[in-house]
C-alpha cells in the first residue's frame, strides 16, 4: 500500500476485516438461536405438565436468556458496524461494538474478548471511523483465533486516556500484532501503534 493512502482505502479494507468478522461471527449466531429454541422448547414442554414445579423449568429459561442476551449484543453489533457512524468516531463505543462482534462463544474454540475502560472522558478521535474500525477489528480478529481443542484466555481490551491521545492495549496469552496489509493506511489516517510481546497498543489523536 502507498504512502499516499487515502481515507477510502480505510473503507476498502474495514469493509473485507467485516466480511471476515461476520463471517466467524455466523457460527455465534446459529449457536445462540439453537441455545434458544432448545431451552424454550424444554421449557414449553415441562411448563405444560400441571404437576411441574417451577424449577424444573428454572435452569432452561436462564440458560436460554443468557443465550439470548448473547444474540442481542452480537447482533446489535452487527447493525451498529454495517452501517456508516457519524464523525467524529468515538473510541469507547467502537471497542464495545467490535468486542461484542469479535468474542467467541462458549462453543468456539476461539478466545473471548474482555473489555476495561478507565475513566477517558471524551472519547472522540479525529481518526476517521472507518479507520478506527480497521485498527481495532483486524489485529483482534486474529488475536482470537483458536484452534480445536485448544483452550484460550481472554483477550483484554484496556481503553485509557492521556493528555492528547486514547490508547487501546490488546492483550493476549500469545503475540498479537497490527496486519502488515492495514499498516500504511492506518498510519496515514493518524493512527499509531506499538507491539511488545504478547501486547499491542494502539493510539488514536484526540478529537
Amino acid at each position: 500500500m502507498p504512502a499516499s493512502a487515502a481515507p477510502a482505502d480505510a473503507g476498502v479494507l474495514w469493509l473485507a476485516a467485516l466480511q471476515r468478522a461476520l463471517g466467524r461471527a455466523a457460527h455465534d449466531v446459529k449457536d445462540a438461536l439453537n441455545g434458544v429454541s432448545v431451552n424454550l422448547e424444554v421449557v414449553r414442554s415441562r411448563a405444560s405438565r400441571p404437576e411441574a414445579p417451577a424449577s424444573a423449568v428454572a435452569p432452561f429459561a436462564e440458560a436460554a436468556a443468557q443465550q439470548l442476551e448473547r444474540l442481542t449484543a452480537l447482533l446489535d453489533a452487527v447493525l451498529a458496524l454495517g452501517r456508516s457512524d457519524r464523525a467524529p468516531a468515538d473510541v469507547a463505543v467502537t471497542l464495545r461494538r467490535v468486542a461484542a462482534l469479535c468474542s467467541a462463544s462458549n462453543s468456539s474454540a476461539d478466545a473471548r474478548v474482555t473489555v476495561r475502560e478507565a475513566v477517558v472522558g471524551d472519547a472522540r478521535t479525529s481518526v476517521v471511523a472507518d479507520a478506527v474500525r480497521l485498527a481495532l477489528v483486524a489485529p483482534l480478529l486474529d488475536a482470537v483465533a483458536g484452534r480445536k481443542g485448544e483452550v484460550r484466555d481472554a483477550v483484554v481490551c484496556e481503553l485509557t486516556g492521556e493528555g492528547e491521545s486514547l490508547a487501546v492495549r490488546l492483550l493476549a496469552d500469545r503475540p498479537i500484532f497490527m496486519p502488515a496489509d492495514a499498516a500504511d493506511v492506518l498510519r496515514a489516517a493518524g493512527v499509531r501503534w506499538t507491539e511488545s510481546a504478547n501486547e499491542l497498543s494502539v493510539v488514536f489523536p484526540r478529537a
